[in-house]
């Protein structure tokens, strides 16, 4: 799964769809059995995608400014690779979450330019919900964590930590509508947040090439 990430991570082509397609099957395959069960490798399946995953989105937050192409995806797939090395051979706890939480502040910065640059209020609310779903998954994640003893001897378990996952799955997805909305208005590709069964999602029009005429 890893070696997939890393394909995807340098692979050229819509980075929209890369971004969706990467962090759907992580919330599938990788985080479930990750923290549901706690061995050290089954654990790495988990925070090794989160690693990985913070790196594509450096990488599509901060390539277009950036004047040498081949250098950012070079350094960053050297730099998850020899995370997950490491990761292997040595069990990261407190040294993750403050590596990860890194790794989320650098894109805090132009994730907010990208929002007081868009002036659509459909794409803005997809910016709101990211920020709400990750800020009450965060409550969820703290609650089971603090108050665990207690609440395995509850007749019902609120499920505080599977609550988390549901809600940083709905994170993820509006993160990545988002930044595909603000990637493809800035290539001119007229986007749109539309919606189906009240669900938002992000409907691109590619303008035609020049030269090719309707028959």
């Amino acid at each position: 799964m890893t070696s997939f990430r890393l394909v995807v991570v340098v692979a050229k082509g819509n980075i929209g769809n890369q971004l969706l397609l990467t962090k759907c099957l992580q919330g599938l395959i990788c985080n479930f059995p990750g923290e549901s069960i706690h061995f050290h490798r089954l654990q790495q399946s988990d925070e090794t995608p989160m690693v990985w995953e913070m790196l594509l989105y450096l990488y599509v937050l901060y390539s277009p400014d950036w004047h040498y192409r081949s250098t950012m995806p070079t350094f960053l797939f050297l730099y998850g690779a020899a995370f997950a090395v490491a990761h292997s051979l040595v069990r990261f706890r407190i040294g993750f979450k403050v590596h990860y939480i890194v790794l989320c502040l650098l894109c805090v910065p132009r994730m907010y330019k990208y929002y007081i640059q868009t002036k659509d209020v459909a794409a803005k609310r997809l910016a709101k919900l990211y920020v709400a779903t990750i800020f009450l998954g965060t409550l969820c994640w703290l609650f089971d964590r603090i108050f665990c003893k207690k609440l395995s001897h509850w007749y019902m378990n609120p499920q505080g930590h599977a609550w988390w996952h549901v809600l940083m799955g709905f994170n993820s997805y509006f993160a990545n509508a988002f930044l595909m909305f603000c990637r493809a208005q800035q290539l001119g590709w007229k986007p749109q947040v539309v919606h189906l069964f009240g669900f938002p999602y992000v409907k691109i029009q590619k303008p035609k090439k020049k030269g090719v005429t309707a028959r």
